[in-house]
Order: C-alpha cells, then sequence, then structure tokens
C-alpha cells in the first residue's frame, strides 16, 4: 500500500479505498462530490487508512477525518481531529472572511430532508468547492489555514 492510502464512505455505510483508476484523485473526490444529491447521496467522508492496512481484508476507521452532507449545490464540511492529549474536536469549516455573529442562519437538508444542519453563510459549500478542500486534506491530513474552523460541541 502507498503513504496515500485513503478510505471513502458514503452516508456512513458504504466504505471503499479511494482509488485513481479511473480518474487522478482530485478529479475522482470533485466527482463523487458532484453526485451527492441530499437524498439517495447525501454523506461523504475520507481518512487516511493505518500504514500497512490490508484493504482487501477489511477496511479501518479512523478517529480523524474530514466529512460532508448535503447536496453538490449546497454541502456543510466538517473535520474531526483527536488532539495530542486524546481529545477528539469536531469543527464546521467556513469559508475565509469575518467570523458569523448569532445564530448559524443556514439550514442544509440531507438524508432525504430526515435531517438538517445549521450553519453560517460562509460555510455553505459547493461540490467543487469541497473537493478542493477534501483533496487538500488528503495530500496533508488537514485543511488549509484559510479556512475558519467553528468548534462543534457535540453531547
Amino acid at each position: 500500500m502507498t503513504a496515500r492510502t485513503h478510505v471513502s464512505e458514503m452516508n456512513g455505510y458504504s466504505r471503499e479505498a479511494l482509488n485513481d483508476f479511473f480518474r487522478p484523485y482530485p478529479d475522482q473526490l470533485r466527482y463523487g462530490l458532484n453526485q451527492m444529491d441530499g437524498t439517495s447521496f447525501w454523506a461523504f467522508s475520507l481518512w487516511r487508512a493505518p500504514e500497512g492496512a490490508n484493504l482487501l481484508d477489511k477496511l479501518p476507521l479512523s478517529e480523524n477525518y474530514i466529512q460532508c452532507a448535503g447536496s453538490a449545490e449546497a454541502l456543510t464540511v466538517e473535520l474531526r481531529v483527536v488532539d495530542a492529549s486524546g481529545v477528539a474536536h469536531q469543527y464546521v469549516i467556513g469559508k475565509p472572511g469575518d467570523p458569523q455573529a448569532g445564530d448559524p442562519s443556514e439550514v442544509i437538508p440531507w438524508d432525504d430532508g430526515r435531517r438538517s444542519t445549521r450553519v453560517y453563510p460562509n460555510e455553505v459549500f459547493t461540490a467543487d468547492e469541497a473537493a478542493d478542500i477534501f483533496y487538500a486534506y488528503f495530500l496533508t491530513d488537514t485543511i488549509p489555514t484559510t479556512y475558519h474552523h467553528r468548534e462543534l460541541h457535540l453531547g
């Protein structure tokens, strides 16, 4: 396995090794995210597989990942990171600009409208915008520092 072996997951259950057999990785990510319709395909996650993982035997989970939910027209992107002390942090990613005030006003429906997420306007991405963030994560296990991180307090 190469150092850049990643696992992708659709809708929280359909997992596969990300490959570049038919398209280069950035194009594969862009194509996949543009297939999101909010109904039959509404969530996508990506993480690095552990070194030496046999992806033909088992597709491992990870504590660190990037994920999105919604449709190709409007996605929320989140990053999960476990810090050096073992504490998990989950962040909503936002575009560069002024920090938002008040409560999030944008609603992103997913899972055929059964679920939704509220975010600020600068935290809404198209599939093409999200693909750039996912590819940066694919290369570096993080996202560019120009993006805002708003920590979620999940209970």
